[in-house]
């Protein structure tokens, strides 16, 4: 069988969790974690290639993990588990002893095993973990060896591993990416750039303004397979079943159609759609300015 490489996105299994640890005003805090990234690296059929299992140790804190002794460290490792008989598995590279982790800084054990999708149920598992190793002395108790223990253990499944060789999910048909507000004397003007991608006898894009608010807009012609398309939306800004202090937002829908090209007419068939929400006081108390993706 011809062997083909595939080029995939590494993914984490813990980065919301690092990005928690160090956000800004946080008190002083050393907290080394373990994470697992999985990339496919190569493709040998549908559901075969070469996989590489990476362990990561990590310190998303603001403050330097340290050892607190000569022989002290954390001991990294990297394991496989075949069975529920060893929760903690067998290493599968030589561990590592960290003495000092920075914050942001990491060590790294890289593992490559074939493998075939849907081939495996419960087991091979993967660990990534780390343990306090060597004697612990005394030390102050600010900024502490390590703040969080609930991250210094990770484990995937093959399941997880399966899904490498799953095909990307593909881009949605709309996508709003950007918009300005063109302002006006009692309607205000809603111009918005949408990442679109035509499906068969697509063919035009519109828009319309859920009540309780109105609005209206010109269609806009789609002659390109995929591109962007600007359209504007024109919402007045006088509705007088507006709530006072606290008007609910303005949400606007933009519509793929698409013909049925039937004998004797063509008819427009209702596709994929997408929802902007504005707040009404930005809407319709602010003048012209552009905005960030929403």
């Amino acid at each position: 069988m011809r062997r083909c490489t595939a080029v995939m996105l590494v993914f984490s299994l813990m980065a919301e969790g690092w990005a928690a640890s160090s956000a800004p005003g946080a008190p002083s805090c050393a907290d080394p974690a373990a994470d697992i990234e999985l990339a496919l690296i190569s493709k040998t059929g549908p559901a075969t290639g070469r996989v590489r299992i990476t362990a990561v140790v990590k310190n998303p804190g603001n403050a330097a993990w340290t050892a607190t002794s000569p022989s002290h460290h954390l001991q990294m490792v990297l394991a496989r588990r075949d069975d529920g008989a060893r929760p903690e598995g067998e290493p599968v590279q030589p561990a590592i002893a960290i003495r000092q982790l920075a914050p942001g800084q990491q060590y790294r054990i890289d593992h490559q095993v074939n493998w075939e999708a849907g081939g495996h149920a419960a087991y091979p598992r993967f660990v990534a973990r780390f343990s306090d190793a060597g004697r612990v002395a005394a030390r102050p108790a600010t900024p502490g060896p390590d703040c969080r223990s609930d991250n210094n253990r990770r484990e995937i499944t093959a399941a997880d591993i399966d899904r490498l060789f799953q095909p990307p999910a593909p881009p949605p048909p709309l996508k709003v990416v950007s918009y300005r507000l063109l302002g006006g004397i009692g309607v205000n003007s809603v111009e918005t750039r949408i990442a679109y991608r035509r499906g068969a006898n697509v063919s035009r894009l519109t828009a319309s303004v859920t009540a309780p608010y109105t609005g209206t807009s010109d269609e806009v012609p789609l002659n390109e397979d995929s591109g962007t398309a600007k359209i504007r939306v024109h919402i007045p800004c006088d509705a007088p079943e507006t709530p006072g202090a606290n008007p609910p937002p303005v949400t606007i829908s933009y519509r793929l159609w698409g013909t049925l090209g039937l004998p004797g007419g063509a008819g427009w068939v209702p596709g994929f759609s997408v929802d902007q929400s504005l707040p009404y006081r930005e809407l319709c108390g602010s003048g012209p300015a552009d905005k960030p993706d929403p």
